[in-house]
This record gives structure tokens, C-alpha cells and sequence, in this order.
């Protein structure tokens, strides 16, 4: 399922303060509703709000726990991923120096190209869809000469069968990221139902602070900032552009052996 949640696409400090703010207005609703309902009805027997509110809170930490972990497994996935596409890609560069050429250095040429427009997606992530595509055209392009050579009267079949297998093992991987960086991210009902607790949950906070008679509003924005952080971090982990990003070093590293 594809998520379409708002704040994948707005920058990461807007969305904090959009996330404090949110916080901080269902608590200032929730004290407002103690003081009308304390003026209107008096005091009453709320014993049971404080079993509910601490529910309420434990189901809100259940959700957090969960959507976090959603968003930690998808960021350590895309992290094998890229290993994994590395190292296919330079078992396919060492298999493909194994044929005759001119296969061996069309085949080669065209690995360096695979390699280099993901070297340029590190600092460029805006073009992702373009790269997507010209990834396609290359493997378009493998395939062929790969084709190619299997119908030559020279050509290894052992060796062939093994520039094959990499090939394949290659393509699979970019699916795979692309499932992983595009595609598979936390669907938007479990964010919906995130943000539905945090309100309920902040409301029945300031529905006690407001019973009490506090309004330590220092406290309260330490409260919502707190609160915030996490969201914000679990936002910015299911993001492929955020301040959280995978070290791509293996990947320069591999160009550069490549390259030479």
C-alpha cells in the first residue's frame, strides 16, 4: 500500500512545529473542556478518567512502538539493499571480464554507466524517476549483448551461465530498492490512526491538567516537543530524502574500482 501522507512531502522543521502545534492545541481543548464542564456541572467523581487517560497513553506508546519499528525495518532494508546491489554489480563487472570482446568491453561500458547515475542519485534524489528510467534502458541494453554473445559459436556456456545469473541478481536488486525507497512506505491509515490517538490522548492530558486547575504551559510544550521529536524521527526514517540517510561509501567506493 502506498502511502500518501502529507508530511513525506513538507520539510522536516514544518513539520515539527506542525506537530507541536497539533499537540499543544488538543491539550489547550482538553483544559478548556475541564474549566466549561467544572463551571457548568461542578466537580464530579472523574476517578475513572485517569484509568482511561492511562490507557489511552499506553495504546498511543503501542502505536509509536509499532509505526517506529515499520520505519526502522524499511531504513535497515534499503541499507542491505545497497550492499547487496553493490556487490551484484561488481560480481557482474569481474564475470563480464571473463568474455571475449567486443561483448567484454560493451558490457563493461555500459556497467560503468549503471554505476555512475546512481553515484549522481546520491546528490541528486530529485531525479530519482529519471534515473529509474535510464537504469531501464541500460539493463535493456546488457540483455541484449548478453543475448548476443550466448548465440556465438565461441562463447562459454559455463561462463555465460554465470554473467547470467549476476545479471539477473543485479536486476533484482534495483526492485527491490525501488519497493523499499518508493513504493513500501507506512500506509496511510496506521498514520492516521497515530495522529487520531496522539489528539485523543493529549486531549484527556489537558482535560486533567484543566480539573487540576494547572497550566504550566512550560511543561506542556516540553510535553508536545518530546512527543513531537518521535513522530518526527519515524517521519524522517520513512523518508528517502531525509537528515537520516544511508552511507553510500560502499557504492563510491565500488565506482571508483570500476573506473580504473
Amino acid at each position: 500500500m502506498i502511502s500518501c501522507f502529507i508530511l513525506n512531502f513538507l520539510p522536516l522543521w514544518f513539520n515539527y512545529i506542525l506537530v507541536v502545534l497539533l499537540i499543544v492545541l488538543a491539550i489547550r481543548s482538553g483544559m478548556s473542556f475541564a474549566k466549561w464542564r467544572k463551571k457548568n456541572y461542578g466537580i464530579g467523581d472523574d476517578s475513572a478518567i485517569n484509568t482511561l487517560v492511562g490507557a489511552t497513553l499506553g495504546l498511543l506508546a503501542f502505536i509509536l512502538a509499532f509505526t517506529f519499528s515499520l520505519s526502522s525495518s524499511r531504513f535497515d532494508a534499503r541499507k542491505n539493499f545497497l550492499l547487496e546491489e553493490v556487490n551484484s554489480i561488481e560480481t557482474t563487472w569481474l564475470r563480464a571480464g571473463l568474455v571475449a570482446n567486443p561483448f567484454r568491453e560493451k558490457i563493461q561500458k555500459e556497467l560503468e554507466e549503471y554505476t555512475r547515475i546512481r553515484v549522481y542519485l546520491v546528490s541528486h534524489p530529485e531525479d530519482v524517476k529519471e534515473i529509474i528510467n535510464k537504469s531501464q534502458a541500460i539493463q535493456s541494453n546488457i540483455w541484449s549483448l548478453i543475448t548476443e554473445l550466448t548465440k556465438t559459436e565461441d562463447s562459454n556456456s559455463v561462463v555465460n551461465g554465470l554473467l547470467i545469473s549476476a545479471v539477473n541478481d543485479m536486476f533484482d536488486f534495483q526492485t527491490k530498492r525501488i519497493s523499499k525507497g518508493l513504493i513500501d512506505k507506512i500506509p496511510t491509515l496506521i498514520w492516521a490512526a497515530l495522529f487520531l490517538l496522539v489528539i485523543i490522548a493529549m486531549f484527556e492530558v489537558g482535560y486533567l491538567l484543566g480539573k487540576a486547575g494547572a497550566s504550566n504551559w512550560a511543561m506542556v510544550l516540553a510535553l508536545s516537543m518530546a512527543f513531537s521529536a518521535v513522530i518526527i524521527i519515524i517521519v524522517d526514517l520513512d523518508s528517502v530524502t531525509g537528515f537520516i540517510t544511508i552511507n553510500n561509501q560502499v557504492l563510491f567506493d565500488m565506482y571508483d574500482r570500476i573506473k580504473s
